[in-house]
């Protein structure tokens, strides 16, 4: 009987573990995902500071959106278990200095509503865009490793 309760409490173990690990694979896939996106957000509003594509103010509020909504999931998508994972170029300071990590986030959310509330024409988007494009440099430079 308690050979029986052994292989089964192994199993569950077994079960659980795999499952944390898929679902700290799925939050790795999730955070760069919404890396990819608020990148390719950038893109769109850089070649309107560029003057390479028209000031579209609706284009505009849909990238702040997307940042604002990145910036909100982001404190969530950075667990322990996330530290290393399929391509993950999170950095070890991420974990190292969680309150340097939080203040970076905080200062990019900060940034992206300010730039919610003031962003009105072409002007105001290249300083916008100036303080976020600042944050995401230093956040990268700071927290994020090279891949090789």
């Amino acid at each position: 009987m308690f050979r029986k309760m052994l292989v089964v409490f192994a199993v569950l173990l077994f079960g659980v573990t795999a499952a944390a690990a898929q679902s700290c694979q799925d939050i790795i896939d999730k955070r760069q995902a919404f890396m990819k996106r608020s990148a390719d957000m950038a893109k769109v509003g850089s070649a309107m500071v560029k003057g390479e594509t028209p000031f579209d103010l609706a284009k505009v509020k849909e990238i702040l959106a997307t940042f604002a909504a990145d910036a909100a999931a982001m404190p969530t998508l950075f667990p322990d278990c996330s530290k290393t994972g399929d391509h993950t170029t999170a950095g070890p300071a991420i974990w190292d200095k969680p309150a340097d990590f939080k203040a970076a986030q905080d200062k990019f959310s900060a940034d992206v509503k300010a730039a919610q509330d003031n962003v009105k024409d072409l002007d105001t988007l290249k300083a916008g865009f100036q303080s976020i494009g600042k944050d995401c440099g230093s956040c990268h430079q700071a927290f994020r490793v090279k891949r090789g």
